[in-house]
């Protein structure tokens, strides 16, 4: 791992993103580059990708997530259909997680919407496929 890797890597850490989680840069809707966090995980025969925006606003996947997307799906040579996007918002008081779904015509994603997910046994399972060593390039 190189120095600046390293760098990058502080700086999300002290923007809230947790440390199991490797810096990517995106263009925001506004096309301002931003850093997230993201760790891409095969597990169960599905690829979960994680996303953190942390506590930089212009990073807010609320308001970006069909820009982020897109540019994830390209970048990693993604299929849409094959991918869920699951996003860890970090507080104070508790994490909370979001699945995003979107309708994709090829590798744009349109009218997309993140659910708050509230089972139990829903939140272990992701925080679980986090926490593993299962890690795909």
């Amino acid at each position: 791992m190189d120095n600046n890797h390293n760098n990058k890597r502080d700086n999300l850490m002290m923007k809230g993103i947790p440390v199991s989680f490797a810096p990517i840069q995106l263009h925001n809707r506004l096309n301002r580059a931003v850093w997230i966090g993201f760790k891409r995980v095969d597990q169960d025969g599905r690829t979960l990708f994680f996303l953190c925006g942390g506590a930089e606003s212009g990073a807010q996947l609320n308001k970006n997530f069909e820009t982020f997307a897109g540019q994830i799906v390209r970048e990693f040579g993604l299929e849409p259909a094959e991918v869920e996007f699951i996003e860890l918002r970090v507080n104070a008081e508790e994490s909370q997680w979001y699945r995003w779904h979107a309708q994709w015509v090829g590798s744009a994603p349109m009218a997309s919407h993140g659910d708050l997910v509230t089972s139990e046994s829903s939140r272990r399972y992701l925080t679980q496929a986090l926490e593993s060593g299962v890690v795909a390039a």
